[in-house]
């Protein structure tokens, strides 16, 4: 299921400062009332946002300013492509492995697929970008650490739980045994 914008549509003066890099002018244009997650189309494809322009050029200053004012990363075109693969994996942004970098750290998914059915990694593999590949493996590879590891935090938070609960039931029934034989014992003395 891809994630869609806002209605809005991108002015082209903000496609072009986004495409330039130009910071002051999307600046201006967001201030403005322009809204970070505005789409357009390009050709056959739709909802393309100002950040997906930035990062396709590298202009990491401006992917900052983006994310910093909500742009969210992980929006899909009409091609299913994302931020990490614009139209469907282009070239330019795997020119640019410190925007890869970038877009990982802002929480972009690696695991979500063009229309193609490929994944950012499956992109960047394809047009040789081994710098962007070695990123989006290691970032993969930093998501798989880190969920196995909330993983065992939860299952041994649960071993200390159902610790906690056989010592509780061990108590409950070492009380019972104590009442019981307390009980024979009255009866005995009676």
């Amino acid at each position: 299921a891809k994630e869609q914008g806002h209605a809005a549509c991108i002015e082209a003066f903000a496609v072009d400062a986004a495409l330039q890099g130009d910071e002051s002018a999307l600046l201006a244009w967001l201030d403005s009332g322009g809204r970070v997650n505005a789409t357009c189309g390009a050709g056959n494809v739709s909802g393309i946002t100002a950040l997906m322009y930035t990062a396709q050029r590298g202009h990491e200053r401006v992917i900052d300013l983006l994310v910093q004012r909500g742009a969210q990363v992980n929006l899909q075109n009409s091609k299913g492509g994302t931020v990490l693969m614009h139209n469907g994996g282009t070239a330019e942004l795997f020119d640019h492995p410190a925007v890869v970098l970038r877009l990982l750290r802002a929480g972009a998914d690696t695991k979500l697929r063009s229309e193609s059915g490929k994944t950012a990694l499956q992109h960047a593999k394809e047009t040789g970008h081994a710098e962007c590949v070695r990123a989006l493996e290691e970032h993969a590879a930093a998501d798989a650490a880190a969920e196995k590891a909330a993983k065992e935090a939860a299952w041994a938070a649960g071993a200390a739980e159902r610790e906690a609960q056989r010592a509780a039931e061990e108590k409950e029934a070492a009380r019972h045994a104590e009442e019981l034989l307390a009980e024979v014992e009255a009866e005995k003395r009676a």
